[in-house]
């Protein structure tokens, strides 16, 4: 996996279907500010179908 070490606390990574629940809740605790691009997500399962695609058209591996 890729990781970018910001400094002790703060990483970056790319996402995978494991983050697809936590990433899901954010976008629902945020749906009124993100429903203009994120109108669609309506259950987790959606989230790991954008995770998937994502993943696919970056790298082409799932």
């Amino acid at each position: 996996m890729l990781i970018h070490k910001i400094d002790d606390e703060v990483s970056l990574r790319l996402f995978n279907v494991g983050d697809a629940e936590e990433f899901f809740n954010l976008i629902i605790s945020s749906k009124p500010y993100l429903k203009e691009w994120l109108d669609y997500v309506e259950k987790v399962e959606d989230t790991v179908e954008i995770i998937k695609s994502r993943l696919q058209s970056l790298f082409n591996i799932i």
